[in-house]
């Protein structure tokens, strides 16, 4: 098949895949749009690429993109050389932390395209298909933004020397930044953006390699894409890896790109704006947000009532403002519990709003159905062994949440209280 011609058709199939669905036949409704649309047969192996695998092809888009360019970026870097005074974390003295701003080429470059190829494919789109909500575009530069704050802004700087700030740093970095993006769906747009050429030599390739699509798929599996990404926030506060990661700016670039990735990966799966099956259950979706804010709870209350200081990079490095370093940690740890904890319940309502949005069109896909064969509004006499089948099935999923939910919480609870006995003896 000519490669030309696929990548001027995929675009508008990836958006097509990344819209919500609005049929109860998620496939059958791909079909009409897409012919709607005017794809042809000349993107039929696209398409089969896009049915068989929408976990890939939607995440890859908005994840490889960013990590790619700042891998790429990161070995320019450090093939320039790039001067101490610019250097990850150094603050010269005399300096005001917050003026002490440091852009550097990959982070800064990595933005402005990312931003740029959004910025293009809302213009190659804006007569092909709906209209995306303004607010989405604000979400998604503002996700943007937040990433670009984390590692730029005087933040970064200041985050070397207060564990609090630090722990500032990467709540931007694994959750807002990433919540922000993906609320917006950005996955289609970010594809038009691309130009042709990378499309066909570039995307392509990578859509279609077993290889990548087998190791995303693994990724981004709900439990993995869950367990990675508290796994990273536990692994980075290992007091010898923390401190390694503060004073060596490599160890800490992979700190930063590793709870980044993660935080992609995880809120992909939880904002996906495609229902089950082929996207996550909302129930699923639910737990997954369920079990990080029980994780940062447990984390976030041990480092809050802690006696022993842990970390003792800050204080070679010269903690600012007079913190002690008891104090500092304490308050790093709460802020891991409670704010942290908080944007994690925020998700949990926008999950379920999202639940009630698709329980919303469903039911108003039915209705039509039921019209159309003459019952008007109300259903055909159903038996009360057909009710009670019809049920069962979300009954029993709701019951286990309940109680994976409650059997958390006292584990949790039971946990805090371990360690704060361990701690006072």
């Amino acid at each position: 098949m000519n490669a030309r011609r696929w990548a001027l058709k995929l675009p508008v199939c990836v958006t097509l895949a990344a819209k919500p669905v609005r049929r109860l036949n998620a496939e059958t409704d791909y079909y009409e749009q897409r012919t709607r649309l005017g794809c042809n047969a000349d993107c039929r192996t696209v398409n089969r690429i896009v049915r068989k695998n929408l976990v890939f092809t939607l995440g890859a888009p908005a994840i490889v993109v960013p990590i790619a360019s700042g891998v790429a970026a990161f070995i320019a870097l450090t093939m320039a050389k790039v001067t101490a005074a610019s250097a990850h974390g150094v603050l010269n003295d005399g300096v005001d932390p917050w003026t002490a701003w440091n852009l550097t080429p990959d982070i800064t470059l990595g933005t402005l395209l990312i931003a740029s190829l959004y910025t293009g494919g809302l213009w190659r789109l804006r007569h092909k298909t709906d209209r995306m909500r303004v607010w989405r575009h604000v979400s998604f530069f503002a996700g943007l933004a937040a990433i670009f704050l984390a590692l730029q802004s005087p933040i970064d700087p200041i985050a070397e020397r207060v564990f609090l700030i630090h722990q500032v740093q990467h709540l931007l970095l694994r959750m807002i930044g990433p919540i922000l993006l993906f609320l917006a769906a950005p996955q289609g747009v970010l594809v038009a953006g691309m130009p042709e050429t990378v499309q066909r030599r570039l995307l392509i390739p990578v859509i279609t390699s077993r290889l990548v699509r087998g190791l995303f798929a693994v990724v981004s599996y709900p439990a993995v894409a869950t367990a990675l990404f508290i796994g990273a926030l536990y692994f980075w506060q290992i007091p010898r890896y923390h401190d390694l990661a503060i004073l060596n700016d490599n160890v800490h670039y992979l700190m930063h790109a590793s709870i980044l990735f993660t935080g992609l990966v995880f809120f992909w799966r939880v904002f996906d704006t495609r229902p089950a099956p082929l996207g996550t259950r909302y129930g699923v979706r639910l737990m997954m947000l369920w079990v990080m804010i029980l994780s940062n709870i447990v984390i976030g209350s041990y480092l809050a009532f802690k006696q022993p200081v842990l970390y003792s990079a800050y204080a070679e490095l010269g903690r600012l403002w007079g913190l002690s370093a008891l104090g500092d940690e304490l308050l790093g740890g709460a802020f891991i519990w409670i704010p942290s904890s908080m944007m994690g319940v925020v998700a949990v309502l926008i999950v379920v709003h999202m639940l009630g949005r698709h329980e919303t069109k469903e039911e108003q896909r039915r209705s039509a159905v039921l019209r159309r064969r003459g019952y008007g509004h109300n259903e055909p006499p159903m038996t009360a062994t057909e009710l009670i089948q019809g049920a069962a099935g979300k009954n029993r999923i709701m019951a286990l949440g309940f109680a994976v939910f409650v059997t958390a919480v006292f584990a949790a609870a039971i946990g805090i209280g371990v360690v704060n006995q361990m701690m006072g003896s």
